[in-house]
C-alpha cells in the first residue's frame, strides 16, 4: 500500500520526468542559429583600395543566405568617417548587425571613448535565438600598437583600469548564462595555432590576460570564440576552446583569400563553420 509519502516521492519523479521530456522536445525542435562573420574590413587601409566593394559585395552574398545575425569582428574602418562609410555600408544587411573593435580602432583611451560614441559598448552580451552572445574588446587585452614590439608593451593606465572593468563585468556574467549556449566573439584570438605562419605575440592575446580569459571562458561554458586579425579562415582547438578565426574582405597580408565566415550552431551548442570566398574580390 502506498503512503502519502511515498505518493508524493512519485508526483515528484513523475514531474521530473515529464520536464525532461518537454526540454528534450523543445531542444529537439529547435532550428539551428546561423550567424554570418565579417572581419577586418579595412576600409581607407591603403592596402585595400577595393575594400568598401568588396564589402559590399560581401553583404549581397550574406543576405542570399539570410543569416539570423551578423558579426563584425574588429578593424572595420582606418579613421571615423571610414567606420562611418562601414556602417552605411552593412545598413544594407537584412539582419542585426553587431561589432566589436579591432587593433585598428584606438590604442588609448580617447579612442576608446571616439569608439564607443560611434558604435555603443565595446563589451556586451547578446542573444541570437536561443545562443547567448559574448562579445569582448581584445584591445584590452594586450598592447598591438607596434607590430614588431617584443616583448609586447603593457597596456596604457587608463586602458588597464579599463580592461579590469571588462574582465570584471566578464566574471559577472557567470550566473546569468549558465546552461545556456554560449559563445565568444573578439577581434584578436586567444591562442596560436601552430599551423599558422606567424609567431609573433603581436597576433594573440597577451599571456598575463590569456589565462584569465580563458578561466572565465570556461567558467561560462563558452566552447566557441569567433576571432579576426589573422587575415585567413582558420578552425583550431585549444584548452576545449576551439576559435573560429574568419578570412578578412580587405587584403591578404598572409596570402588565402578574401571572404567571411558562416558559422551553423546546433541546438546542443556544437557549431559548423563555412569560409565562404568573394569570387570578384580584389585584395
Amino acid at each position: 500500500m502506498l503512503t502519502c509519502s511515498h505518493m508524493k516521492q512519485c508526483c515528484i519523479l513523475l514531474i521530473a520526468f515529464v520536464c525532461g521530456m518537454a526540454h528534450s522536445l523543445v531542444a529537439a525542435g529547435s532550428p539551428d542559429v546561423t550567424i554570418a562573420q565579417l572581419s577586418d574590413t579595412h576600409l581607407g587601409e591603403g592596402h585595400s583600395p577595393q575594400a568598401a566593394a568588396n564589402l559590399r559585395e560581401a553583404v549581397r552574398m550574406i543576405n542570399a543566405r539570410h543569416p539570423d545575425a551578423v558579426i563584425l569582428s574588429g578593424d572595420i574602418g582606418e579613421s571615423q568617417e571610414y567606420r562611418e562609410q562601414a556602417k552605411i555600408i552593412l545598413k544594407a544587411l537584412n539582419a542585426p548587425v553587431y561589432y566589436v573593435p579591432g587593433n585598428h580602432e584606438f590604442h588609448d583611451i580617447i579612442g576608446l571613448e571616439h569608439y564607443r560614441q560611434q558604435f555603443g559598448p565595446d563589451y556586451y552580451r547578446f542573444q541570437v535565438k536561443n545562443v547567448e552572445v559574448i562579445a569582448l574588446d581584445s584591445q584590452l587585452l594586450g598592447n598591438y600598437e607596434k607590430f614588431d614590439k617584443k616583448p609586447r608593451p603593457p597596456l596604457p593606465p587608463a586602458l588597464k583600469v579599463e580592461s579590469e572593468k571588462m574582465l570584471a563585468w566578464l566574471a559577472a556574467q557567470v550566473g546569468p548564462t549558465r546552461g545556456k549556449i554560449v559563445i565568444a566573439v573578439q577581434h584578436i584570438p586567444l591562442f596560436h595555432d601552430h599551423g599558422f605562419p606567424e609567431n609573433n605575440p603581436y597576433w594573440t592575446i597577451d599571456a598575463p590576460y590569456a589565462q584569465r580569459e580563458t578561466d572565465l571562458l570556461h567558467k561560462l561554458g563558452v566552447k566557441h570564440l569567433l576571432a579576426g586579425h589573422w587575415h585567413i579562415g582558420r578552425v583550431f582547438q585549444q584548452d576545449g576552446i576551439t576559435v573560429h578565426v574568419a578570412p578578412a574582405t580587405s587584403w591578404l597580408p598572409l596570402g588565402g583569400q578574401l571572404g567571411f565566415a558562416m558559422h551553423t550552431i546546433t541546438p546542443d551548442g556544437e557549431m559548423h563553420t563555412e569560409f565562404v570566398p568573394l569570387p570578384n574580390a580584389t585584395p
